[in-house]
């Protein structure tokens, strides 16, 4: 039973070689933002602020398998002071997608918060464009008054 077992796991990890295989992947978006330029925004659109796995907000695009989960984090330079994402929402693009291929979590009581979305389902090459909106959240206090859009894409890859 042992030597089968062995054969087996062998035989899996032999046809498994790291380009032909693909596994459910939590993907990790890390962004950052300089919060004093917040002051001089008009309007709540944050985007050109933003920038994503060191990409600017509005041309990034997270690309992702059925089954991964995908984190949103934005920093700031500023110790006291953190970004709370509270929503997703859909801007253009597969609308049946983002209702019934996406999930999203958020978690703003935990600390750090969390916000993901999961892909449930969706054809390759289904593409959204999404927005979240975000707070901050200064020497732990959260300022629901003043909140704050970000609008990236997810498409799902082959």
């Amino acid at each position: 039973m042992k030597k089968l077992f062995l054969l087996v796991a062998i035989l899996l990890t032999a046809s498994c070689g790291s380009s032909d295989c693909d596994f459910i992947l939590e993907n990790d978006v890390s962004g950052a933002i300089d919060t004093s330029l917040l002051a001089d925004l008009v309007g709540n659109d944050a985007t050109a602020l933003v920038t994503l796995n060191g990409e600017s907000a509005r041309t990034f695009t997270s690309e992702a398998l059925i089954g991964d989960e995908i984190s949103y984090e934005i920093k700031t330079s500023l110790s006291n002071v953190e970004i709370v994402i509270i929503n997703f929402f859909y801007t253009s693009g597969n609308q049946e997608f983002w209702k019934t291929g996406i999930e999203r979590t958020i978690e703003i009581e935990s600390s750090p918060a969390t916000a993901s979305l999961k892909v449930l389902r969706g054809a390759v090459g289904d593409e959204v464009k999404f927005g979240f909106t975000f707070v901050l959240k200064t020497d732990g206090v959260i300022d629901f008054n003043t909140t704050y859009i970000v609008d990236p894409k997810i498409r799902v890859r082959s």
